[in-house]
């Protein structure tokens, strides 16, 4: 028998699938495990509570405006705080920082179903948009920390696909948040419980970070002496951001990367403003069953990472992976719009299309990610980071609003004809910026 033939099953389905061997080294590093795991499951839980807050919106409204403004509540912290959460993972210690805000939003959703039924129905509106702000105001301190910390956990020679991984680890957990956790909760439990279950969700994720090693001190900048303390460090604060801002300006990779993730993030918070709704209202299909319809998306983000962790796509240039991505969103987005406005494939045609919209969606955002972990020097990832989600949440808030005013006084077909046709210019954009900062 060949040596080959007595080696285990998964490592021989591993050599016989596209997959560069290299990209799975940083999987032997138990830190970096463990980072992974506390990712996935704070993660899940903060988006099991984005998709009960907008399901029980939904249910009791089935008002487009007032889903926008739920969404918007999410939103709106990163505006507020992003750029002071970039600033802040550059100075002090990751790990406590993923500790003291997993353990500050856990509280928040742990003690939900106390404060849902102690308020009145009919601030219960008001009740989750101030809780859903609270917890994303912390959250614009977590999300960049985990980001800055894998390059103390793997090897300088493993940190493109630690990348990788690390940001397929994201989408699977959103995916598990919002198609599984999620709706389950809400489905069986009530909104409130789900809120109760995705805290005890971000309590579990401690004993993951409690066995990563503390990462060492981050640079710390000299500082006059003076005697206005706080205005010196108000200073500080203002030119480090300015710091991060001029490094993302003038790294073309890093402009287009973000410009990719920002539209990405406004198409997608529009999206999901108006698409439940639309299916609710048209085809009477359940809130808590509408992430069914994403299970051939599935299998396009599977295609999309199969392409990333072949040898041809660790070889291509990553904007340029960007750029491909976004295109195929605008492909899969024109045929999900053509199916609820022009033609009569309903949800035929909506199935069909999420294929085209997971495979350009994975491939666009992991690779835009990872150029905004790989192109800044590590003094400088945080705030990177935390300027590209903070921009993000700048451009989502017109487009959100607008959504959903959208849908209710224009129809559906306005709102996805106007995304559709703004999402393909802005592909055609970056992709003429990508080729002329290439040649």
């Amino acid at each position: 028998m060949p040596e080959n033939d007595k080696a285990p099953l998964w490592r021989r389905l591993r050599r016989r699938l596209p997959i560069d061997a290299d990209a799975l080294g940083s999987l032997r590093r138990p830190s970096f495990i463990y980072l992974l795991a506390q990712q996935f499951v704070s993660l899940a839980a903060t988006f099991a509570i984005s998709f009960a807050s907008v399901a029980k919106v939904i249910e009791s409204t089935g008002s487009g405006v007032q889903t926008a403004f739920t969404i918007l509540s999410v939103a709106v912290p990163g505006l507020l705080f992003g750029l002071l959460g970039g600033v802040t993972v550059d100075r002090v210690s990751r790990r406590t920082i993923l500790i003291i805000t997993n353990v500050m939003r856990g509280l928040l959703a742990i003690t939900a179903p106390l404060y849902f039924h102690l308020l009145p129905e009919q601030g219960l509106f008001w009740t989750i948009l101030i809780v859903n702000f609270l917890l994303s105001a912390v959250g614009q301190f977590n999300f960049p920390a985990e980001a800055a910390m894998i390059p103390y956990l793997v090897t300088s020679e493993e940190l493109l696909a630690a990348n990788s991984v690390f940001n397929v680890s994201y989408l699977a957990a959103i995916g598990f948040g919002s198609v599984v956790w999620g709706p389950l909760s809400v489905r069986f439990f009530g909104v409130e419980w789900a809120y109760f279950g995705s805290g005890i969700l971000l309590f579990l994720s401690l004993i993951a970070l409690r066995r990563i090693p503390k990462d060492p001190a981050p640079r710390e900048r000299m500082l006059r002496r003076s005697r206005y303390a706080r205005l010196r460090h108000v200073a500080t604060l203002v030119a480090d951001i300015r710091e991060g801002m001029l490094f993302a300006i003038r790294n073309s990779a890093v402009s287009v990367a973000i410009l990719a993730l920002i539209s990405q993030t406004a198409l997608a918070l529009g999206m999901v403003a108006v698409f439940p709704v639309v299916m609710s209202s048209r085809f009477g299909i359940a809130i808590y069953n509408l992430p069914l319809l994403a299970l051939p998306g599935a299998v396009g983000a599977g295609i999309g990472l199969l392409i990333l962790l072949s040898p041809l796509g660790n070889r291509a240039p990553r904007p340029r992976l960007v750029v491909i991505g976004n295109g195929l969103i605008t492909l899969g987005l024109l045929g999900l719009t053509l199916s609820l406005t022009v033609t009569d494939w309903g949800v035929t045609g909506i199935l069909g299309s999420f294929p085209l919209i997971g495979t350009g969606f994975v491939m666009a955002y992991i690779s835009g990610k990872s150029i905004l972990q790989e192109e800044p020097p590590d003094y400088l990832r945080g705030r990177v980071i935390s300027l590209q989600l903070t921009l993000n949440n700048v451009a989502s808030l017109l487009p959100t609003v607008v959504a959903g005013w959208g849908l209710d006084t224009l129809g559906a077909s306005a709102v996805f004809w106007a995304a559709t046709v703004t999402f393909g210019l802005l592909v055609i954009l970056t992709g003429v910026w990508v080729r002329r900062f290439s040649s």
